[in-house]
């Protein structure tokens, strides 16, 4: 069972919820890309998925190729769902015993949430959601800085769109993983432009790493160098000294890697990679704004 609080301004920081998100255009923003989709009733895109890469990662030329999609397909005023990035905010679990009274919890979670808030000096935005397991409750609360989470709604807002609900990267994944019923404990290895993601979810733990390495990088040197090769074996190495020190199985793999034949072929040579998961019949870029739009919407 779920549980998600706290609106913040005019959206939502809204977690967890897996139905299918309708009217809503999927934004993901990122260091160096932007991607934005929007599913019909049949599961399929309105118009052509977007993605576009960045060099420098400007933020004002993403502004600028926001609008122009925004105005090519005549999307003013639509609503957004965005996924906040991994490396824009943090995840902290807390566990209490499954006897726990609502109204100890409360009092727990308020204190948990004082504390951490008082530990960082700049404006933070939060939210939390609550697992509850057969042995314990565990709350799972998502802090993020208040500039990052600006910075995203003032770029949606600025594109002629409305801001509506605000998820995070690390839970899109998990949501992923729920909305198809993925047998549990379940973990997936995410691999982006930017970065990548090792994650484990179960129905009372929630754990993740933020690995730098960067698809981008590797992609743009593969088949050139022996730098490329040396890159890829790091990332090897670290994400499975990852799976041997947290005990992880039944691990999945998503992300844009699964673009590239022999990049995948590779991986799941070299890593106890239970299977690919796909985002629909869209191309693997498009993972986490397939899977916002399968979320649902505010009421």
């Amino acid at each position: 069972m779920y549980e998600s609080f706290g609106p913040y301004k005019d959206f939502k920081l809204s977690f967890l919820k897996v139905k299918r998100a309708k009217n809503y255009l999927a934004l993901q923003v990122g260091k160096s890309f932007i991607r934005l989709l929007e599913l019909g009733e049949d599961g399929k895109p309105i118009f052509q998925p977007q993605e576009i890469i960045f060099e420098d990662g400007d933020e004002n030329k993403k502004l600028s190729a926001l609008k122009k999609i925004v105005a090519e397909y005549g999307l003013q005023g639509h609503r957004v769902i965005a996924a906040l990035p991994a490396t824009d905010g943090i995840l902290k679990l807390n566990k209490y015993p499954s006897k726990i009274s609502q109204k100890d919890l409360n009092t727990a979670i308020d204190w948990v949430i004082k504390r951490e808030t008082s530990q960082i000096k700049e404006e933070t935005v939060y939210d939390y959601f609550i697992l509850r397991g057969e042995d314990a409750i565990s709350v799972a609360l998502v802090l993020a800085r208040a500039e990052s989470v600006n910075r995203l709604t003032n770029l949606i807002s600025s594109a002629g769109l409305k801001p509506e609900i605000i998820d995070y990267e690390v839970l899109a994944i998990v949501n992923h993983g729920i909305y198809h019923k993925l047998a549990l404990p379940f973990s997936i290895l995410y691999i982006d432009y930017d970065y990548s993601i090792l994650l484990t979810y179960s129905p009372s733990n929630i754990s993740y790493s933020v690995i730098p390495w960067d698809y981008l990088g590797y992609s743009k040197k593969a088949g050139s160098s022996s730098t490329s090769e040396e890159l890829l074996e790091n990332f090897i190495a670290e994400v499975r000294n990852l799976i041997v020190i947290n005990d992880i199985f039944n691990v999945y793999i998503a992300g844009v890697g699964l673009g590239n034949e022999s990049f995948t072929e590779y991986i799941l040579e070299n890593l106890p990679i239970f299977g690919p998961l796909d985002a629909g019949e869209l191309p693997p870029n498009f993972f986490i704004p397939y899977t916002l739009s399968l979320r649902e919407g505010s009421k």
